[in-house]
């Protein structure tokens, strides 16, 4: 028997080593297909302070003097910075900074204080990153491209700090998770009806509509509401976000174990306060340029595209505001369609920066 485990657990030593020694020769292509002039360009990995928990950016530009442009990443607490290889060819047009949120990602550590994982406190976190990559690049105003929960935090950002932000662009906003809940359920009940698929509509009319108080039920709704996704579509599997996720040269190992540590943590403590919002009420104007990126496709429960197209029509924003529609995808258009992203970003970039001047930067100074 002992040697039955013993061999066993060679075995198992020896899958774990040659998966890790693949993922290693993978890791060194994309990074080679991405490799930046350095100089004039920057690629670097950095952890910062902001308020008072270090945190983790990656910054990524073939000049230092090009327009800066922050990320906000999903979740709660889903860092973007491994997926952010298959559009690191914004690197030619933009500084592009990637940011793993306190709790999330590379920036996940058990030793957070719970009390301050709060939609408000991460606004603040993100009002200090700007400011700090303003001062460190020169730059009088960022764009902000946000996806998904990064919306309720860019949103909220944009709209108490407007003179920060050349434009904000919205991948999937969060506008009113209740309503767009509803909908949803609506949708797929609707469908199971048409379909005269009885057990379904049975199940849908078992739980009710939302909101929920049991996470069962809630899950039942979005089983029935993916079931009848367009026949023409099909989401973004769990096999393709791993591939793109081990492909990336900017998260070790240890990193995808932290990955799933802080998406766990960080939804724990915000999906509450984060999917009670009603952003047509509390944020029903922005003094930017503004643009929603929409996959025609989307009808993720908490962030649907109707509910989106909905916030967008009651939107002010005197400065402009267009809708783009992403007719091949669904909740991950930057993924789901990577050519078509970067021309509409590049496209923002003509529309809303200023001219370009040679700005003369000084030297590269250590991150604080």
């Amino acid at each position: 028997m002992n040697k039955i485990v013993i061999g066993f657990g060679g075995t198992l030593l020896l899958i774990v080593a040659g998966a890790l020694a693949a993922r290693a020769i993978i890791q060194r292509q994309t990074a080679a297909r991405q490799r930046l002039p350095i100089p004039p360009g920057v690629d670097a990995i950095e952890r910062i302070r902001l308020g008072g928990v270090e945190q983790w950016i990656q910054i990524r530009g073939r000049s230092r003097t090009l327009p800066v442009l922050l990320y906000l990443h999903g979740g709660p607490g889903f860092s973007e910075m491994p997926l952010a290889h298959l559009n690191a060819a914004l690197a030619d047009d933009f500084v592009v900074v990637q940011w793993d949120q306190r709790g999330a990602g590379k920036s996940y550590s058990p030793e957070i204080p719970a009390n301050s994982m709060t939609v408000e406190q991460i606004v603040a976190d993100t009002r200090e990153l700007v400011l700090l990559l303003r001062e460190r690049f020169h730059a009088p105003k960022i764009f902000l491209v946000a996806h998904s929960w990064g919306t309720i935090i860019g949103a909220r950002a944009v709209a108490q700090s407007p003179e920060l932000f050349y434009a904000y662009v919205a991948i999937s906003q969060v506008a009113w998770p209740p309503e767009s809940e509803r909908l949803m359920y609506s949708y797929a009940l609707a469908q199971a009806q048409a379909a005269k698929a009885t057990k379904i509509a049975a199940d849908l009319e078992g739980i009710g509509p939302p909101p929920y108080q049991q996470v069962a039920s809630y899950d039942t709704m979005k089983k029935w509401i993916y079931h009848f996704g367009d026949a023409e579509f099909q989401r973004i599997s769990p096999v393709e976000f791993a591939r793109l996720i081990i492909a990336s040269p900017a998260y070790s190992d240890l990193d995808l174990l932290r990955l799933w540590r802080g998406f766990q943590f960080s939804f724990e403590k915000l999906w509450r306060e984060a999917f009670a919002i009603d952003y047509l009420e509390q944020i029903p104007k922005l003094d930017v340029p503004v643009y929603f990126f929409v996959g025609r496709h989307d009808r993720t429960p908490t962030a649907s595209a109707a509910m989106a197209e909905r916030y967008f029509n009651v939107l002010e924003a005197p400065r402009g505001k267009s809708l783009v529609w992403f007719d091949h995808s669904g909740h991950w258009p930057h993924l789901s369609e990577p050519q078509r992203y970067r021309a509409e970003v590049r496209r923002i970039l003509q529309d809303c920066a200023p001219p370009q001047k040679e700005r003369s930067l000084p030297p590269e100074r250590s991150p604080r």
